[in-house]
């Protein structure tokens, strides 16, 4: 019944769809002035995407490097994230950056709310270049070369050099649909006056600041949103101070872009979206509160600076950096009781199964170093769990190798066969699930990537596939040691080198990884027992059949070692 309904419905949805593009369509094609402004609008938001990619292009891993160094200082965190906010114009991107690093153990969280709070007054910079620059020239003339440029360069050029393009195709876009903007507006003059909104009355406000949240949720960009308030005001079709109502529920809005990135973040990732969520609802209502008493600061500090009294988008601008700047104020003294208080609502799960991915969350796959980042936690978790995978192998318990370095009276400590779970067992419940999950990540990471970025990955995914050939050296390894694991087995005093010298190899590796000597006390057993062969065979103090058993369990040790230490690793 249910899936004969879904089916009923779904022609009627594409049906209702389809009479909207129509309707709109046709209201473009009578008010041509409407026309001109949803151009501007789409041309903006198209900007700003190429923007947003270049800028992802042509980091290169420095903004992550940035912001990660930014952290050890409440103050700086704030600086920093605030000037990469300002660089890139795009608050979400640095939120969700912050997010991903938090959700990646790379930050502290009250680090991650600090750059947040950074990034929430980086993006008032949008205003003012708009409000400075781009509501007085004539943009065109700037945008036509910058697009010229962009287009053919992105279709002519690879590598870092299309991301310069992007970044001018961007740039281009953006400056147009400003322009179409004011264009838009301006044939509305004699048409459509709002001076009649003043927000006289009480509920005149709570309604400004909707529209506000509406507008920048539809659009997903604050920045498009004080563009229609900013070209609006300078034309003189929208009051000044519902214009100030409306940017602080434009803030409001930017949360929306944190809260659907939570859905699909980590506990961390969530406590930071709460973070960003409970500062602009913070900050958003001390500024509509002190709404007045703030637009009368402005007058004053405009007037301080000889700015002009109808100078209203600069005004806007100033008022825009003012309430942010305040809400940091008011907040800093906060972040550690706001991250204590973020971490018990949202707690850590009861149990996370140790074959689990902690940091392959699908946030961190919309930026390449943030990608880059998770997959290298993961391929660390990875790398203890099949050291201690490989200590089972050659019958040590993984505390007594990867713990501190193996003695040797637990190598000669009495086997019991029973108590060593199988190699291959212990692979597919607690190796192969966590294997898969970083694979299924590797392929989805679609982002551009700088020729660093990609050699770094392509090594992880390199030794993510050589430890699957450890394992199986080890899982043959493990039956011969089982089998001739009695005191007084002819191959035990071999074996227990063996194990003793492969037992040290894992604990320089967990303790240094990318070690290069741990094949070193394996190649002094090998030498030492082929020499002891020879003699024992010459001697008939072995049995040829069992001779042949050891160097074959030597060999398997050697390709053992070399698949943990491969050239590639020296880099990693």
């Amino acid at each position: 019944m249910g899936q004969g309904t879904a089916v009923t419905l779904l022609p009627q949805r594409r049906l209702l769809e389809l009479l909207g593009l129509a309707a709109a369509a046709a209201l473009l094609v009578a008010r041509l002035d409407l026309a001109t402004l949803a151009a501007g609008l789409g041309l903006f938001l198209w900007g700003m995407t190429h923007l947003e990619e270049a800028i992802k292009r042509l980091s290169g891993g420095t903004l992550d490097r940035w912001l990660h160094a930014a952290t050890r200082r409440t103050s700086r965190a704030i600086a920093v994230g605030a000037l990469a906010t300002a660089l890139v114009q795009s608050s979400s991107l640095v939120t969700l950056l912050a997010m991903s690093f938090v959700g990646a153990g790379l930050v502290a969280l009250p680090a991650g709310i600090a750059l947040l709070f950074g990034a929430n007054l980086g993006t008032t910079t949008g205003a003012w270049l708009i409000a400075g620059f781009g509501l007085k020239a004539d943009l065109a003339q700037y945008a036509m070369p910058l697009l010229a440029l962009g287009l053919l360069g992105s279709r002519l050029l690879q590598g870092s050099r299309a991301g310069i393009a992007g970044l001018l195709l961007g740039v281009g876009l953006l400056l147009l649909g400003i322009d179409f903007m004011k264009l838009g507006f301006e044939t509305w003059q004699d048409d459509l006056s709002l001076d009649g909104l003043a927000g006289e009355r009480l509920w005149h406000w709570p309604l400004l600041v909707l529209f506000g949240v509406m507008a920048t949720v539809v659009m997903q960009s604050s920045h498009a949103t004080l563009l229609i308030i900013l070209t609006a005001l300078a034309s003189g079709q929208l009051p000044y101070l519902p214009a100030l109502a409306i940017a602080i529920g434009a803030n409001i809005g930017t949360t929306v872009t944190a809260v659907i990135g939570a859905f699909g973040a980590s506990t961390a990732g969530r406590r930071l979206a709460g973070a960003h969520v409970i500062f602009n609802l913070v900050t958003a209502a001390v500024a509509l509160a002190l709404l007045l008493p703030l637009a009368a600061l402005v007058d004053r500090l405009a007037a301080l600076v000889d700015l002009a009294a109808t100078a209203w988008p600069l005004k806007l601008a100033l008022f825009h950096t003012l309430f942010n700047g305040l809400g940091i104020l008011l907040m800093l003294p906060w972040i550690p009781r706001l991250a204590g208080g973020l971490e018990r609502l949202f707690p850590e799960p009861a149990r996370v199964s140790p074959a689990q991915a902690r940091y392959l969350e699908t946030n961190a796959l919309q930026h390449a170093d943030t990608a880059l980042a998770a997959i290298e936690q993961e391929c660390r978790r990875l790398d203890r769990r099949t050291y201690h995978l490989l200590a089972s192998a050659i019958l040590v318990p993984s505390a007594e190798a990867i713990g501190h370095p193996p003695s040797r009276a637990v190598i000669e400590a009495p086997i019991v066969p029973e108590e060593w779970p199988l190699v291959n067992v212990r692979y597919h419940e607690q190796i192969k699930p966590l294997m898969a999950e970083i694979l299924d990540f590797y392929s989805r990471i679609d982002t551009p990537l700088t020729a660093a970025q990609e050699a770094r990955l392509e090594t992880l995914y390199a030794r993510t596939l050589r430890l699957v050939e450890a394992v199986r050296f080890g899982e043959v390894l493990q039956r011969s040691l089982l089998r001739h694991a009695a005191p007084g087995s002819p191959l035990r005093e071999a074996h227990d080198d063996l194990r003793m010298a492969l037992a040290e190899g894992l604990n320089r590796l967990a303790n240094a990884p990318g070690a290069r000597d741990i094949e070193a006390p394996l190649e002094e057993v090998r030498r030492h027992w082929q020499h002891e062969l020879a003699e024992r065979l010459r001697q008939h103090r072995l049995d040829p059949w069992l001779a042949s058993s050891l160097m074959n369990d030597l060999h398997q040790a050697s390709r053992l070692t070399a698949a943990l230490t491969s050239p590639h690793d020296a880099d990693a």
